[in-house]
């Protein structure tokens, strides 16, 4: 198999994450929920291998490292703007019912698997042997197997899951990130 670095056209190499403040080994418990691995815990940024058997630092990669003092601050500002004003408290009470129960159309980041058992095994760890610090804040929101209502395809399996610890955007709106494998013709 050739190494990403060899493909000659347009790809997405990586996203770049935060995790709260005091989170890190939170954050790394999730990455490998996710079943990732995480390197360069040590410095400032940690690299996230998408595919664990790979040791590339700049492609196939998530980036993590602590929010910056000017998101956490608006977000707590956020956070308490919400507590004042109950129609921005209805508001996101919707968009976390929609995040949680109808994901499709919410923005998000896909990880592939490569087969349908693999991400049913990846699924049944998340349910057995997640870490119990994770409990409430990494969870499997929806899933769509191909027979499933409200599938989207009958060659895939999408399986959405929601956390705090972690986010590519606003910690107070839950990073989505969907799993999906595909059934090869």
């Amino acid at each position: 198999m050739g190494q990403l670095v060899d493909y000659k056209g347009r790809m997405l190499n990586h996203v770049e994450m935060l995790y709260q403040p005091g989170e890190r080994s939170l954050a790394i418990k999730v990455y490998e929920a996710l079943g990732c691995r995480v390197s360069q815990t040590d410095g400032e940024t940690m690299v996230v291998h998408v595919a664990p058997d790979q040791n590339d630092p700049v492609n196939n990669v998530l980036y993590s490292s602590e929010v910056s003092p000017e998101q956490w601050q608006l977000e707590q500002e956020l956070r308490a703007a919400r507590t004042d004003r109950p129609s921005l408290a209805t508001a996101f009470a919707t968009y976390d019912d929609k995040l949680r129960n109808h994901p499709h159309g919410i923005t998000h980041f896909g990880i592939r698997y490569p087969s349908f058992a693999r991400l049913e095994e990846a699924l049944e760890r998340m349910g057995r042997d997640l870490d119990p610090r994770l409990a409430g804040r990494l969870s499997v929101s929806a899933v769509f197997r191909p027979q499933d209502a409200g599938a989207r395809s009958e060659r895939l399996i999408q399986a959405f899951v929601t956390t705090d610890v972690v986010a590519a955007g606003l910690f107070m709106l839950g990073q989505l990130i969907e799993l999906q494998a595909q059934e090869l013709e």
